[in-house]
This record gives C-alpha cells, structure tokens and sequence, in this order.
C-alpha cells in the first residue's frame, strides 16, 4: 500500500520542526563529527555495511513512552530528516531511532519521497521509501556531487514496551536526507555547488515523486 508522495520541491516543507539543541551525553550515537575525507560512494557504503545490534543496550537511545504508531512515525521522521534537523542529534532521532548510526560527515540530496507499507504486525512494520536522489553532499571538497537516480532504502521498525523505534539495520538513517532547500539553507554555500544542484532537480523532472 503506498501513502500520500512527498514532494519536497525548492521550498522548506512547511512543518514545525524547530531543530533542538543536541543532547551532549548521547551525542556520540549521532551527529556530525570530524573524519578524515570520504568520497560519496564510500560514506553511503560505509552507512549501508555499518554493523549493528538493536538489542544493544548502549543503542537504545531515548526509552520515553512515545510513538504509538509506526506509519505516523515514519512520515515525521521523513519530514524532519529532509528538513535538516538530522545534521545534528536531537531528542527527537534519539527517541524514534534504535542504534541507527553515530554520525556523518556526509549527506543526500533528494527532490522527493514516497513511502510505501510493506506490512505491519503487532511487533514489526516495514517500508519502501523511494527517494528521488539528486546527489551526494560532503564536508571536502566538491561539496555536491551529483548523482540523479531512484534510491529506495527499507525501513524497519519494532514495537518496544515504550513505542515503536527505527531500527540501523538494512537503512541509511544516518545519512541525512536533505531536500534541495534544506542543502541550501544548512549545507551549500558556493554558486557553483549551488548551480550543480539546480541542474540536478531539473534533470530529475523537478521534484517528481517517485514510485
């Protein structure tokens, strides 16, 4: 069953998502750190082969009762990753992800989304999120590179005794995924990267969903 499309054009998404201060103990779970340069095919390898254990205590993140609903938790996720405010940890990541990375110094480019239900049971759920992937972004050198494709990522959650929680497993959760405003407000800042990434949403049929 595939949800409402996400179509993130070259506008902010229009949802109060203030972003928070970072939570200084669990910091090393997530945020952006100082690493020696990567190229892009090899921060997203490194993110998709990354190990982890949801059944880690240390990985747990925020146990606060919250998120009763596994769909609507994947929209806000969505929502509040392309609009940036995964560059950092917040509350939010801690209390919706289980062990779902400890940081980046790299990032996605992507013009839109669609979510669809793989299926839901009373103690997992499971979805395709189709990204429209423009490009790639990093902390050295070129600081876009594009790269227009369909990127589809699986994202699994479980029903803890507090809520649901993303898993690490089988995702790039901790590659942020920022929509073209996004990358310019938070990340670009030369005309050339910045006319690179304008090219990129054009050739990709300017913000069309994705199946």
């Amino acid at each position: 069953m595939q949800l409402n499309p996400d179509p993130l054009g070259t506008t902010p998404p229009m949802r109060a998502v203030g972003v928070l201060i970072a939570l200084a103990l669990l910091a090393a779970c997530r945020g952006r750190h100082a690493a020696a340069p990567r190229s892009p095919a090899a921060a997203v390898a490194e993110h998709v082969n990354a190990p982890g254990d949801v059944d880690e205590p240390f990985c747990r993140g925020d146990t606060s009762a919250a998120h009763p609903d596994p769909t609507a938790l994947v929209r806000e996720f969505l929502a509040r990753d392309t609009a940036g405010e995964f560059l950092a940890a917040t509350p939010f990541y801690l209390g919706a992800t289980d062990c779902a990375g400890e940081g980046t110094d790299a990032a996605a480019v992507v013009a839109a989304y669609s979510i669809t239900v793989v299926g839901i049971t009373p103690d997992t759920a499971r979805y395709i999120v189709a990204y429209q992937w423009l490009g790639t972004l990093q902390e050295s050198g070129a600081a876009f590179r594009p790269d227009v494709k369909i990127f589809r990522d699986t994202f699994v959650l479980i029903r803890r005794n507090y809520g649901w929680r993303i898993t690490g497993l089988e995702s790039l959760h901790d590659l942020p995924m920022l929509s073209v405003a996004a990358a310019k407000a938070h990340w670009l800042q030369t005309a050339t990267d910045i006319a690179l990434l304008d090219s990129a949403y054009r050739q990709s049929g300017a913000g069309v969903v994705p199946n």
